[in-house]
């Protein structure tokens, strides 16, 4: 009698979801995807029922670029022969590259084990996501936060609404400067909202600086379990959205100034601004920004403690420091070593803070190491694209789309061939065009970033995290720079409608 043996064989189907839409389309392991969506699950149907035993994260992996192990979820869907890959919490990092690995660990029913890996090898879109948008499915439309900042001695409320009635939901949040990874739970398992509130359950640490806190809000159906799965919980949809805890409220110095704009327009119009607002997180520099992300920088009222009001500092020039606080703090700074004098001088000339000049000049050079800061781009040949060196110090005309280039381009166009003639002249440009322009007054870092005079326009940055990320170099500089404490510092904080 002949005896047939079937082929342990697999078809991968390709859930493609763009906003309210599935694609489906049979393919090979073989072949890379592009474009893939952050919250992709990935659906394996095989030609023959699996072992359930053997349908687990140790036989299904997904891999990062650094072949480090992506804690995705792994089960079986609705018949035995179909896997399902669930991301890891909150999706996929946008805009890397990720490998989905079958070991031959996997077995049939009848305990035969897959012939030979497969792989498949994928990369994200380059968007970051506000969570998802299962069709068919319970979605939060409205998410809004009981105390923005929080302070740590508060329990957060999260006013929530749904587009069904009868659900439940689950609160987890992750400290951002933690692990990525490592989320809490603010609620003791799902509950439903009490006239459209969930509190949480316990406070949150403020840290030293203030803490930025993911939080992501699932929703499932009362009493049934959810349609999708990740290592928190069971859900059927999840939105993240983004919150600020601090210790206290800083008032000193303060001037608040009133626009006539919401914070939901005010975000609007930066999401839908011409020059693309992206997230620097990684080291992918062009990873389009949420609107909950573009939400948390934009609103002034997440940053009102002492530490984060500096990005509301008035950035013209005030006495107090010194050339020799200047070049102290200078020292192994690279090319900026011994320019004390140059960033006075070029300060008072151009009515500009000292402490801010330096640490602009340090972000955007990486402490005076970058290749603007030292000669600008060169050819195959090591040579200087212009013959000569040029310097830019605080990525004028750097562009996303090719910032060595533009930026040393832009140097040359200007004559910046000597590092102090990019200094005095960086610092009048930056003047002119933003701190004492007249017609723009964008005189602090928020103002610069943002423009709430007219949001999307004249906007000096498209990383939205830009201002927040000069704090660091501005406390330290005025504390490292200055000798005493004549500094006047005066701040000038936004209220929106």
């Amino acid at each position: 009698m002949k005896k047939r043996v079937k082929a342990f064989i697999l078809v991968v189907l390709f859930f493609i979801t763009f906003s309210q839409f599935k694609v489906y389309a049979n393919s090979s392991l073989t072949e890379p995807r592009v474009d893939i969506n952050t919250n992709k699950e990935w659906t394996v149907k095989f030609n023959i029922e699996l072992k359930s035993t053997t349908v687990n994260n140790t036989n299904i992996k997904v891999m990062d670029k650094n072949n480090v192990e992506v804690p995705v979820v792994i089960t079986q869907g609705s018949d035995l022969s179909t896997i399902i890959i669930s991301p890891r919490v909150s999706g996929y990092n946008p805009g890397e590259t990720y490998n989905l690995v079958i070991g031959t660990g996997l077995q049939s029913i009848s305990g035969k084990s897959l012939s030979s890996p497969a792989s498949l090898e994928f990369t994200t879109i380059n968007e970051y996501s506000d969570g998802t948008s299962y069709s068919g499915l319970p979605k939060i439309t409205s998410s809004k936060f009981e105390y923005t900042p929080l302070l740590s001695s508060q329990y957060q409320g999260f006013l929530v609404s749904s587009d069904t009635s009868n659900v439940q939901y689950r609160v987890f949040v992750n400290k951002q400067s933690g692990e990525s990874g490592i989320y809490t739970e603010l609620t003791k398992g799902y509950t439903t909202a009490v006239d459209g509130k969930l509190t949480a359950l316990s406070t949150l640490s403020s840290g030293t600086n203030g803490e930025k806190y993911k939080v992501i809000i699932y929703v499932k159906r009362q009493g049934v379990t959810g349609a999708h799965k990740d290592v928190n919980t069971d859900y059927d949809n999840y939105i993240v959205n983004y919150f600020r805890c601090v210790g206290s409220v800083n008032n000193d110095n303060n001037e608040y100034v009133e626009y006539g704009i919401t914070l939901d327009d005010m975000v609007q119009k930066q999401f839908n601004s011409y020059c693309k607002p992206v997230f620097v997180e990684t080291n992918v520099m062009d990873n389009a920004a949420t609107k909950n992300q573009i939400k948390y920088y934009v609103n002034p009222d997440n940053f009102l403690d002492g530490y984060g009001k500096y990005q509301f500092l008035k950035l013209t020039y005030s006495e107090g420091i010194t050339v020799d606080d200047l070049n102290s703090y200078l020292k192994g700074k690279g090319i900026f070593e011994g320019m004390g004098q140059a960033f006075l001088d070029a300060a008072k000339e151009n009515n500009i803070s000292v402490a801010y000049l330096v640490s602009h000049a340090m972000l955007e050079t990486g402490y005076g190491t970058s290749k603007l800061a030292t000669g600008g781009a060169v050819d195959d040949s090591d040579n200087y694209v212009y013959g000569e060196p040029v310097y830019n110090f605080f990525g004028i005309g750097a562009t996303d789309d090719n910032p060595l280039i533009n930026g040393t381009e832009k140097a040359y166009a200007e004559g910046w061939f000597t590092p102090e003639e990019a200094l005095s002249g960086g610092a009048a440009w930056i003047a002119s065009q933003y701190i004492n322009n007249p017609e723009k007054n964008q005189d602090t870092l928020y103002k610069m970033r943002w423009n709430p005079e007219d949001p999307g326009e004249h906007q000096y940055a498209t990383d939205i995290a830009w201002a927040y990320k000069q704090i660091p170099n501005i406390v330290n500089g005025i504390k490292a720079i200055s000798s005493n404490s004549n500094t006047a510092l005066k701040f000038e904080i936004p209220k929106l409608k």
